[in-house]
């Protein structure tokens, strides 16, 4: 059960607080949202971008119409675009750190499968629906990253929701670590 607990906390807990951190730390440092408010504000602020960001997608051009320029395509927030597809708030930053894990593991499979050329055993049309098919699934097993963690629902659904809200509150309470502080802590360590 420990040892359960420890992967689960490693794996899901550990990089929702440093994600959260990461998204939060710079609504609060752009002003977005006063480094004063309490959950519920922040909850209710969340809603707001989510629904800001659905009218912006709305009247934005498609990517490669006429009239977008490479500008425009290149300055968007890949990590903000994904965590406001996948519903944005506590939900979509764990569907959206499930759906990182799940193509990394997919990419490492195919690199290692791409060295021995069995995939293309069925010929490359069975290759393509089998990407495309594997695709499909790591999108929905992300939607449901309560099930893929662990066996038990509600560990995973605690830890990840600790970890999340341990992130926008230590980026309410403005705990910045620089490199160079990490640098200094870690020599430090060192030289014991």
């Amino acid at each position: 059960m420990i040892v359960s607990l420890v992967t689960v906390a490693l794996q899901l807990g550990i990089p929702m607080a440093l994600l959260s951190w990461l998204l939060f730390m710079r609504f609060f440092s752009r002003g977005q949202l006063d480094r004063a408010s309490d959950r519920k504000e922040i909850e209710r602020k969340v809603k707001e971008f989510k629904t800001s960001y659905n009218k912006i997608k709305k009247a934005r051009p498609k990517e490669g119409k006429e009239g977008d320029t490479l500008a425009m395509r290149s300055s968007t927030d890949h990590v903000f675009d994904k965590w406001m597809y996948f519903g944005s708030g506590f939900y979509g930053l764990a569907a959206l750190w499930t759906l990182v894990v799940i193509e990394v593991f997919s990419l490492l499979d195919l690199a290692i499968n791409l060295l021995t050329l069995s995939m293309f055993d069925d010929g490359i049309i069975a290759f393509l629906i089998g990407v495309a098919t594997e695709q499909l699934g790591n999108l929905i097993s992300a939607f449901l990253w309560f099930n893929y963690w662990d066996d038990s629902l509600l560990v995973s659904f605690l830890i990840a929701y600790v970890g999340y809200w341990s992130g926008v509150e230590a980026a309410r309470r403005n705990l910045d670590l620089s490199r160079e502080r990490l640098f200094e802590e870690v020599r430090r360590r060192i030289k014991r």
